[in-house]
């Protein structure tokens, strides 16, 4: 199985952002992202 590459957290925040995900807020450098339908969610740290 190959290794999966290594993807910054602004990146990761930004390609979620054109597929249909919202960012609700940013505490700090942690980023709260749902989906439109609000049923998936998660948190992306977004460091340096």
């Amino acid at each position: 199985m190959p290794k999966l590459p290594v993807v910054s957290g602004k990146k990761l925040v930004s390609a979620l952002l054109k597929h249909g995900y919202i960012a609700l807020r940013q505490k700090g450098s942690h980023v709260f992202i749902e989906s439109i339908d609000r049923k998936y969610g998660t948190v992306i740290p977004v460091h340096g």
